[in-house]
């Protein structure tokens, strides 16, 4: 199995190669000799028709070489005088794949060549001119590569069209982030920072301590949003520029994101268990976007004081928990955070359990393959 997916053999393929076979071994044991020029077939013959047809399990992960293969089979069974027709599906349909999958130049030649084989060999076992026995397959050959291009065409005009409606929608997205998003983003970071400002002015009134802290939170998240937001813009746009576009969020700002999450007053505690190792972008990413939405949801949801982020590495695998001693399942809201944490959590192989922690509030576990090294 491992040897079919390595090559490209699906259901299909195998379906396909079976049906050939036997349509072309009942043209040449069990149809009547006069509807088919050639001698019988012998066991030599049946094996070189088995040959013939076995590229065409491939005739996807390698088109040009399943077709060469078949004809270099075909050579030496048209040489031997056999049933000159019964090959003619194997071809046609290998033809066809070819001119799907290759240029109107290459498939020009290649059809070209294989003509030419076909007249060469089937001539050199025939007295006379050759006549329908070629000029037949010929035209087979023609409408197979025909009809290739133009699937070809089509699904090169499918797949640009469609390119070009994702385009237009990641620009109308984009467009929406700035002008709704980013823009409230940006009347909350003024406002934040200039009520910290005035409030900074009056030290004297310790009374005012916990709201200035809170404001110059509020400040400071703000303007790590738009840094993002930014960045979010021109991935859609198309116009980043690696000089520009923030830091890619990795596993060592988890303890900036239990400093955000403590100053509006839950504490967090981050702890690590076994060796650290660099991971894929991928993973660390995931799992800095999970932790940070776990303690989101910690803050706006749980009512709790204290939250704990564990990050186990394992063997194979690494494994991100998020616990809190607020009220549980009852308090996670009915959003779409654990939705796009599971989506997260899939996109890299791994999984993630949530529910109620064994000691009360609510817990959410990710583990992930480890990926490939930066």
């Amino acid at each position: 199995m491992r040897a079919a997916g390595r090559l490209g053999i699906g259901t299909s393929d195998v379906l396909l190669t079976a049906a050939l076979l036997v349509v072309t071994l009942f043209a040449v044991l069990v149809l009547p000799p006069q509807w088919i020029d050639g001698r019988p077939v012998d066991a030599f013959g049946i094996v070189l028709v088995v040959l013939a047809t076995l590229p065409v399990l491939v005739r996807r992960r390698y088109p040009v070489a399943a077709l060469l293969a078949c004809v270099a089979v075909e050579v030496v069974y048209h040489a031997n005088g056999y049933a000159h027709e019964a090959l003619l599906p194997v071809a046609v349909v290998l033809i066809y794949t070819v001119s799907v999958s290759t240029s109107r130049v290459s498939t020009l030649v290649l059809v070209a060549i294989v003509s030419l084989v076909v007249l060469v060999t089937v001539g050199q076992t025939h007295d006379r001119p050759p006549g329908a026995e070629v000029i037949s397959p010929l035209g087979w050959f023609v409408v197979a590569a025909v009809t290739g291009q133009a699937v070809r065409i089509h699904r090169a005009f499918m797949a640009e069209a469609t390119e070009r409606r994702v385009a237009e929608e990641r620009l109308r997205i984009a467009r929406d982030l700035h002008d709704v998003l980013a823009h409230h983003i940006v009347v909350i970071n003024s406002h934040a920072g200039v009520a910290a400002h005035l409030l900074d002015e009056r030290p004297d009134d310790p009374t005012l301590a916990p709201i200035k802290q809170s404001l110059h939170t509020v400040a400071d998240a703000s303007s790590g949003v738009l840094a993002e937001l930014r960045t979010t813009l021109d991935v859609l746009r198309g116009t980043e520029a690696d000089g520009d576009r923030q830091p890619t969020p990795d596993l060592d700002g988890l303890a900036e994101l239990a400093s955000v999450t403590g100053a509006v007053g839950v504490e967090v505690d981050v702890a690590v268990r076994g060796t650290r190792r660099a991971l894929s972008t991928a993973v660390e990413v995931t799992l800095y976007r999970i932790a940070q939405e776990a303690l989101t949801n910690v803050v706006k949801h749980a009512q709790a004081r204290q939250a704990r982020v564990l990050l186990e590495y394992g063997t194979d695998d690494v494994r991100l928990e998020v616990t809190d001693d607020g009220r549980g399942a009852d308090g996670t809201g009915g959003g779409y955070g654990i939705v796009g944490m599971t989506e997260r959590a899939h996109a890299v192989g791994g999984r993630l359990d949530t529910g109620n922690g064994p000691a009360g509030g609510f817990r959410v576990a990710v583990t992930v393959p480890t990926g490939v090294a930066r």
